[in-house]
């Protein structure tokens, strides 16, 4: 009997691989295109960024499938994206043989524009007409010179914001490793990082995308029952914009003699309350054509009395915009003054975005535009068609009463990224790329595994051991752990496989705004409580 039942025990430790060697086989042999399984009651949220939108600053991204299209060639998607302080909600139509939003309503259509350059983005290789298997080496080429073939790379599994996945990983190289996680039981991907392919320098992102909420769901979800925030309105009269045409260019160094500041304005002459369009270049003084890169920055609009009209990072709800290869094309309401409108061009640092900057290159330009008088019920002369979007308010209170905002307080979530390098598990010194960082509260903080060994994300000290805060887990290689913290406070944590590696994250209160009562300038940037003294003398001496 006892023969009998090892040879049944050699016979299953035999088998075994085979069987689960066919199933893993069968997995890739299936077919996958965007939209595949899509039915009706489907929703989803993703945080995505696109370089082609402000640069790739994140923004969250809900969609619900409503019901099948009356002829059924498509889907009526219900649309959110909550970009900082705007929500934007909306109707869009997508296809069934790709998912590309065929109809939209206006309000929506840029982030519709971001939604097929990212989310669906893989239909240019795969579509219900001609899906994709995963194990062929190469779905497709992509459209940059020399065109790199895109398939099939890796499987691994994934842990993202709606949990984790068993997925395929769809990518490509061509100077950095882009990726693509595709879960074959998901219609659309689980996470993204793709870059910009460029000749020379490091290749900024060009898109990425996290999987935060997926279900299904006959009503509406929760996280859907949100209303658009007004959107700023001005006259038909108002010129449009038009850089090749009407436009003034001028190049200036900043007052700290950092750096070159050049920029160009549309229209040339134009109308409080209506649209202006910004180009903005950050040049080297030693050779002007060449640019800084990863580059924090505000555009400030102030009055007579060197009182803030406004800051186009503020109305986006972020922090700092940011131009990654040192240039950046925006486009805003001119909220200004007549005959003159007084802007301050204020470069903040450099270093990623959503990471405390280096101030080192610091420096602000300033400059007049000729300013008409604004429409008739348009601009501070009549605002009941011109609304700001709502101050973002995380827990902060906002004294509604003051008249001065040098004391008032926005916070601002931040998005950091914090690596930890190949060669970490080695005791050589070799540590995170921000070992303490700084952020306000509602901020997440994201910690990539780029070594060849796990590694976990242990509130507490090696010496005193966890203290159950937070906790990753093991994190495999290429994988990531974010936590959002909420409370104000001190946060440390270490890495238990590999206990010398540790750091802090400092949760501050809110970030100063822009002072409105003074000449005195305080760079705000996305970490706390960054002032950047060293503008202050020269702001408080000078009248703008």
């Amino acid at each position: 009997m006892r023969k009998y039942t090892i040879f049944a025990i050699f016979a299953f430790l035999l088998i075994t691989p085979v069987a689960l060697q066919s199933v893993h086989a069968t997995s890739a042999s299936d077919s996958w295109y965007p939209g595949k399984g899509l039915k009706q009651g489907d929703y989803f949220s993703y945080n995505v960024c696109w370089t082609d939108w402000h640069n790739c600053a994140p923004f969250q991204m809900n969609f619900w499938v409503k019901n099948e299209t009356s002829d059924g060639s498509g889907w009526n998607v219900e649309f959110v994206a909550v970009d900082g302080s705007i929500v934007q909600k909306g109707i869009m139509t997508i296809g069934k043989i790709t998912p590309d939003p065929t109809s939209f309503d206006s309000n929506i259509s840029d982030y519709t524009g971001v939604y097929r350059s990212t989310v669906s983005w893989l239909d240019s290789f795969a579509t219900r007409d001609s899906p994709k298997t995963f194990d062929v080496p190469a779905w497709g080429r992509t459209g940059s010179v020399g065109g790199q073939s895109v398939g099939p790379v890796d499987h691994e599994k994934v842990t993202v914001g709606a949990g984790t996945f068993d997925t395929w990983v769809i990518g490509w190289h061509k100077g950095v490793d882009n990726k693509i996680w595709v879960d074959s039981s998901i219609p659309f991907p689980v996470k993204a990082i793709v870059y910009v392919d460029v000749t020379t320098g490091v290749p900024p992102p060009d898109y990425t995308l996290e999987l935060l909420k997926i279900g299904n769901s006959q009503s509406e979800p929760d996280f859907l029952n949100i209303s658009s925030t007004v959107n700023a309105q001005y006259s038909t009269q108002c010129a449009t914009p038009n850089m090749e045409q009407d436009s003034v260019h001028d190049t200036t160094m900043t007052d700290s003699s950092s750096l070159i500041v050049e920029y160009r304005y549309s229209p040339s002459n134009p109308h409080e309350g209506c649209p202006i369009d910004y180009r903005i270049w950050f040049e080297k003084n030693f050779d002007p054509s060449q640019k800084y890169s990863s580059v924090q920055y505000d555009v400030f609009t102030v009055d007579d009395q060197g009182k803030q009209l406004s800051s186009i990072a503020q109305s986006k709800g972020r922090a700092s915009l940011f131009a990654p290869v040192g240039e950046d094309d925006i486009q805003t309401i001119l909220k200004g003054s007549t005959p003159l409108t007084h802007v301050v061009i204020a470069m903040l640092g450099t270093g990623p975005e959503g990471s405390l900057p280096d101030t080192s290159l610091a420096g602000i330009v300033k400059f007049d535009i000729k300013t008409q008088e604004p429409f008739a019920g348009f601009g501070n002369a009549g605002n009941a068609s011109q609304t700001n979007p709502p101050p973002v308010n995380n827990g902060t209170s906002m004294n509604n009463t003051q008249t001065s905002v040098n004391n008032t307080q926005t916070s601002v979530p931040m998005q950091v990224s914090v690596s930890i390098p190949q060669g970490s598990t080695d005791s050589n010194g070799v540590t995170y790329d921000q070992k303490d960082v700084s952020i306000t509260p509602g901020s997440t903080v994201t910690w990539t595994n780029n070594d060849d060994k796990p590694h976990t994300i242990t509130s507490g000290s090696a010496q005193a051991g966890p203290d159950g805060k937070f906790d990753s887990g093991l994190i495999q290689p290429g994988q990531t752990f974010s936590h959002t913290f909420t409370d104000t406070g001190s946060y440390s944590y270490f890495d238990q496989p590999s206990p010398w590696l540790s750091g802090s994250v400092t949760v501050g209160p809110a970030i100063p705004e822009f002072p409105l009562s003074s000449l005195m300038i305080m760079a705000i940037v996305a970490g706390l409580g960054i002032l950047f003294v060293r503008l202050s003398p020269r702001l408080s001496n000078t009248r703008l």
